[in-house]
């Protein structure tokens, strides 16, 4: 693979993992297999030494060898500059394809629940902008289609409302509370 390809979702997901903390390439493997997002994207830890290897060698990762004991070296993997502006501009931007909500999306999420919480409602409120955008363009579609066209809009249509309501089940509550007035004396 070239270097001028786009970043993988794994690789972006690593990413946000080594922006968590830093860790050696064996700890982020156990902590993946370990958590949820084992579910997401299974990750052979072949892969993810492939990922390591890309991510260094585009400038993304700053490491240093520690030696504990008689052990062999380790890298403990922190994220650069350039690491950091990479992941910022990825786990903010929400996907513009409903096919792209399983995964990427998904490691959004876990991403920015690890490094800042605070930032996913807004990651989440400009992803249903995104799907209400998609459901018009596919409502426009949908009327003038016929026969298989017709089906293969109707089913974009579908999982996009589907994601639709799964997001505004996700959004926090705004406090709907009304103020209440005095009784009269």
């Amino acid at each position: 693979m070239s270097d001028d390809r786009p970043l993988l979702p794994g690789e972006y997901a690593v990413l946000g993992l080594l922006g968590a903390e830093p860790r050696h390439g064996y700890d982020v493997s156990r902590h993946w297999q370990n958590s949820a997002l084992a579910e997401v994207l299974p990750l052979e830890q072949s892969v993810l030494y492939g990922y390591l290897r890309t991510l260094e060698r585009r400038g993304y990762l700053d490491w240093e060898e520690i030696r504990v004991g008689n052990r062999p070296p380790r890298r403990i993997f922190t994220l650069s500059e350039d690491g950091w502006s990479v992941l910022n501009a990825w786990m903010t931007a929400p996907v513009s394809r409903m096919r792209e909500v399983r995964l990427d999306l998904l490691l959004k999420i876990y991403v920015l629940r690890l490094i800042d919480p605070s930032r996913e409602p807004r990651l989440l409120r400009d992803q249903v902008e995104v799907c209400r955008r998609y459901l018009a363009d596919a409502d426009a579609h949908l009327a003038t289609a016929e026969g298989f066209e017709h089906l293969v809009w109707d089913s974009k249509r579908t999982a996009a409302a589907g994601v639709l309501a799964w997001l505004q089940a996700l959004l926090p509550r705004e406090s709907k509370k009304t103020p209440r007035r005095k009784a009269a004396s």
